[in-house]
């Protein structure tokens, strides 16, 4: 006897084959059968006639570090799909931390100051992981080290090359935590203290994870003017240190760097014909989103949060800065050129007097309160001490569509579920690629989106007991309406929930139920090598 049947449903086992119609069973956390008809008994049969069942979604890159702590039973993910999420991206992971930086090390992660909502009671990976898991969340997590809280545990916010002694801590933290089941590691070249690293820096603790079988994630340097030069970094890395690379979040920002598109992807199957094994990520919209601090140039930022605030406060280090973000410096990715203040738009900030601001652009909201943006911008940094989320308008969709169909390309949401009025990619990507991208555009089919979204992001992840739908593996599965899938979660209204999703599964429990949570908890921390 069975412990769930799914009967006749259009399965879409992960693998981008064609989908066929059959009965899938589950037992004991696995799939158990799968056949055009099974005479069998269970405890409970959910018919599927007309809906697609696909492998659970996995959620490559994703910034839900403290989310699975705060809140377990949270439905934003579970809601789309997703079965599994893996944190620690762009540079920035809650573990492992210094015990003399450890409220840093969790601001930094967290993109300011006092976010998390409780003690953080661990210090090694291991211990972060073993607190997720005992916390039971609704889906399964799995996460990458951050180079960026690497570097704020054995030298803060320093911007100088680590000395040997440093890069060692970091070495010795790294191998701590890929021991302990971490995915691998992930760089945020753009964001402080990670640009303040040098490729060698890079290169050294991409030894460490290659040698433990992990994989290097980089928000690289740049994706706009220098665009090129730092995917060439990024493929350096992975030379010098034979690990595998995966680039985060893959983009041409900036109207001027959309023509880069089609070169940075040859870039990318030059590697891979030379025996690279590289590969990357995609967000289904053409609009980002990160901190405000991106708008300000990196020697501003040395210190961290107090370096920053002590410099806006300073009349003539802030008129430096407000110069630098003008005219713009080398080899810097000034997000203000690229998308202008009408474009980019507050999403979220901490301070209850200042949410009236969530929703409305840095123009917008300059000229209302009479200001210059420049000096409004530095005004808002100041009180709200780095705090502030944005939303920036600088891609084109043609290119998201044209890196979205790279075979090589699996989805990440670089969703944050927060507070405010966070970007729609929280509560939507997955629907998103299979209503906009598969029904409408016609970018991809939908065999070869889930594979994208299942098989091949476990792959990468080195988790070989998931994203199939064949017997023997972990039964995670979602069951959808394939003409009815969609996101509805919008710029305006961005936190709202998909429409036509039937079910999911997680461990071969009943998670998701029609409109319902079941109440089931079912999620682990997953350890690479599936431990």
């Amino acid at each position: 006897m069975f412990d769930l049947l799914f009967r006749q449903a259009l399965v879409i086992d992960g693998t981008g084959t064609p989908g066929f119609v059959a009965d899938v069973a589950m037992a004991d956390g696995r799939f158990a059968a799968v056949a055009p008809r099974l005479e069998a008994r269970a405890a409970q049969i959910v018919p599927a006639l007309g809906l697609a069942l696909a492998p659970g979604f996995i959620d490559l890159h994703c910034h839900s570090d403290a989310y699975h702590l705060e809140e377990p039973a949270g439905e934003i993910k579970i809601r789309q799909g997703v079965t599994l999420e893996v944190v620690g991206n762009c540079g920035a992971s809650l573990a492992p931390l210094a015990p003399l930086r450890k409220q840093m090390g969790v601001d930094y992660c967290l993109g300011g100051p006092d976010r998390f909502r409780g003690a953080p009671d661990w210090q090694t990976y291991g211990q972060y992981a073993a607190k997720v898991e005992g916390s039971r969340p609704v889906v399964n997590v799995a996460g990458l080290v951050g180079h960026g809280t690497l570097r704020v545990a054995a030298m803060g916010f320093a911007n100088r090359p680590a000395t040997p002694t440093e890069l060692d801590t970091m070495a010795g933290l790294l191998g701590d935590a890929l021991d302990a089941g971490a995915v691998g590691m992930s760089t945020g070249l753009y964001y402080a203290p990670g640009l303040f690293a040098t490729t060698d820096e890079v290169i050294a603790l991409g030894r460490v994870v290659g040698r433990r079988g992990g994989y290097y994630a980089s928000h690289i340097r740049n994706e706009a003017e220098g665009l090129l030069d730092a995917l060439d970094e990024a493929l350096a890395v992975g030379r010098g240190s034979g690990v595998p690379v995966h680039i985060s979040h893959l983009k041409a920002a900036g109207t001027r760097n959309w023509a880069k598109a089609d070169a940075a992807v040859a870039k990318i199957e030059a590697a891979r014909r030379d025996g690279m094994d590289v590969t990357c990520d995609v967000y289904p919209y053409h609009f980002s989103s990160t901190s405000l601090k991106a708008v300000i140039p990196p020697w501003a930022l040395e210190g961290g949060t107090d370096g920053l605030v002590a410099r806006l406060a300073n009349p003539a280090e802030r008129a430096k800065i407000v110069r630098d973000i003008r005219e713009g410096l080398p080899g810097w990715e000034n997000i203000y050129h690229n998308a202008g203040w009408e474009k980019i738009v507050i999403s979220a900030l901490d301070s209850p007097e200042r949410q009236h601001l969530q929703g409305q652009s840095v123009a917008r909201a300059a000229l209302a309160g009479g200001a210059d943006p420049f000096e409004w911008v530095m005004d808002l940094l100041l009180l709200e001490r780095g705090a502030v989320n944005i939303i920036a308008g600088s891609m084109h969709e043609e290119n998201v569509a044209r890196f979205l169909t790279l075979p090589f390309a699996m989805i990440g949401s670089d969703g944050a579920p927060r507070g405010g009025r966070p970007h729609p990619r929280v509560y939507g990507t997955f629907p998103r690629v299979i209503r906009r991208f598969v029904r409408e555009l016609r970018s991809l089919s939908l065999e070869d989106a889930v594979r994208k979204m299942t098989a091949a992001s476990a792959d990468r992840l080195g988790l070989a007991d998931r994203g199939r739908i064949q017997v023997g593996r972990q039964a995670d599965a979602v069951l959808f309406d394939p003409d009815t899938f969609s996101d509805t979660a919008t710029f305006e209204d961005p936190c709202r929930y998909p429409v036509g999703l039937a079910a999911v599964t997680v461990g071969g429990r009943l998670v998701v139920h029609g409109d319902r949570m079941t109440g089931e908890r079912a999620g682990r921390f997953c350890r690479r090598g599936g431990r």
